[in-house]
């Protein structure tokens, strides 16, 4: 009997032992996304820095850094999680794609939120909500009032954006895609495309800094969008929250119509 009760003690002891082991193996995989994030000391957003004025490089006192309206909101999210802020400047089609491997924790480079996108990524509250138009050389400016007027025309849209797919849903003569805006910038300048889809924002401000180039605002296109937002990966629920949190206090404090007014002045500066 003694025997018996001994090797049941042994197996009790194991199987205690066991959940221990188990308990404190789950406790560790349980630790939230923003706990892992705070033990990092980091938060890393993703974005395409060649979009002013939501990001874009600036000289500042000789060294080179990532500015504008996306990066003081990320700032702001960093601030209330107690952590710095890392940006990790990609192609806008690599942002998106960063999410699903964890290679970033935010996607916040003007991000257009929209039903397709939703149904691979989480979206924060909308913080910017923008109209696209069709910037041309100013000498054409008056030129074309609707859109069927740009069948002849061949239009330049960044890759990847929702630019993108309103271009592919038009009449016209040719759809030019490129990574960078910028690049779309050069050729609108060359004579090379006849004008290029844009957000008013960022038409504003390459209307600002480059005297040759307008905003054609007789007419806006269309989009299958609800704004612009902040991306997630689909399992940030926690972090999803804190997020938007952030961005009631700065709608709050009015810092969000502060945050892009200060961004198009340094942008075109």
């Amino acid at each position: 009997m003694k025997k018996i009760i001994s090797i049941s003690s042994i197996i009790l002891a194991v199987l205690i032992i066991g959940l221990i082991i188990f308990f404190n193996k789950s406790k560790e995989n349980s630790n939230s996304r923003i706990d892992e994030i705070k033990e990092s000391g980091k938060i890393v957003m993703g974005c395409n820095a060649n979009y002013p004025p939501f990001e874009f490089h600036k000289n500042i006192n000789g060294k080179d850094e990532i500015l504008g309206f996306d990066v003081f909101i990320g700032k702001e999210i960093a601030k209330d999680l107690g952590v710095e802020l890392e940006i990790s400047d990609m192609e806008f089609s690599s942002v998106l794609a960063s999410l699903d491997t964890g290679v970033i924790d935010l996607a916040i480079s003007g991000v257009s939120k929209t039903s397709e996108r939703e149904k691979s990524m989480a979206f924060s509250k909308v913080y910017y909500e923008p109209k696209n138009y069709l910037l041309v050389n100013k000498k054409d400016f008056g030129k074309y009032t609707q859109k069927d007027s740009l069948k002849d025309l061949t239009i330049g849209v960044q890759t990847a954006t929702s630019q993108e797919d309103i271009g592919k849903n038009l009449q016209i003569k040719k759809l030019v895609s490129l990574p960078k805006t910028p690049d779309l910038v050069a050729q609108l300048d060359g004579g090379l495309i006849d004008g290029i889809i844009v957000e008013k924002c960022v038409g504003d401000n390459y209307e600002l800094s480059n005297e040759n180039l307008k905003i054609e605002d007789s007419f806006f296109f269309d989009a299958d969008l609800d704004g612009t937002a902040i991306g997630l990966n689909k399992n940030d629920t926690e972090l999803l929250e804190a997020v938007n949190k952030t961005l009631d206090r700065l709608e709050k404090e009015g810092k969000l119509d502060k945050y892009y007014d200060e961004a198009l002045e340094l942008s075109t500066k």
